[in-house]
């Protein structure tokens, strides 16, 4: 990673946060932009969401080749609503900053709150039933004749797992492996975890190093 482009993401990390990026910080969202699947393993509170979220509006900001999507995938209905308000107030402060970035929208889709079936917002929060319906082409959230939309929309936007370690290893975590084999080169993906065993880390490691 060039000085420049670290001094571009630190100062935008700035402007969006007010918060100095951490090492960590800078080298994912730096990976991300270059569409390299990443894991990031960080305690809970250093800014795991906000790494997250900063190279999708960094992307919009400097016209980037970047996906026009993002699914932010959690695993717990409660988590996708918080966060979904936590990330609405960043983005309400960067469109205001950075007009050029357009009129970015942030979605909700839930068993709860199924308010985008379609996928249609520029960040969306769902939990990782309504991503994994999805990808499999059995959607919950729309009939059958429309599955296919939802697949697609999976496999055209920049994907983040959060709170990894909490998914079932013999369900959840099992198939979002798969949705790593199917995508990668396609768009980005970002696993973010608190904890995560290294057996589970390596089995990640193997499949986006491949």
């Amino acid at each position: 990673m060039s000085n420049d482009t670290q001094i571009t993401i630190a100062h935008l990390f700035h402007t969006l946060t007010t918060h100095h990026p951490y090492n960590f910080q800078t080298q994912a969202i730096a990976r991300i932009l270059n569409h390299d699947d990443t894991i990031l393993r960080a305690p809970t509170g250093s800014g795991k969401t906000e790494t997250a979220i900063a190279p999708f509006l960094f992307a919009k900001t400097l016209n980037l080749d970047f996906p026009n999507k993002l699914i932010y995938v959690v695993p717990l209905r409660t988590l996708a609503n918080s966060l979904r308000q936590r990330v609405e107030g960043l983005v309400t402060n960067w469109k205001r900053l950075y007009p050029s970035s357009g009129n970015l929208v942030v979605t909700l889709q839930t068993g709860e709150n199924p308010e985008d079936p379609r996928f249609e917002g520029d960040i969306i929060f769902c939990t990782i039933d309504q991503l994994l319906s999805s990808f499999l082409n059995i959607p919950y959230s729309v009939g059958r004749g429309s599955a296919n939309v939802n697949a697609g929309v999976v496999f055209a936007s920049y994907l983040v797992f959060d709170e990894l370690h909490l998914l079932d290893p013999e369900r959840s975590f099992t198939t979002v492996l798969k949705v790593l084999q199917q995508v990668k080169g396609i768009s980005p993906c970002l696993l973010m975890t608190a904890t995560l065993t290294d057996e589970l880390a390596s089995q990640i490691q193997k499949i986006i190093a491949e």
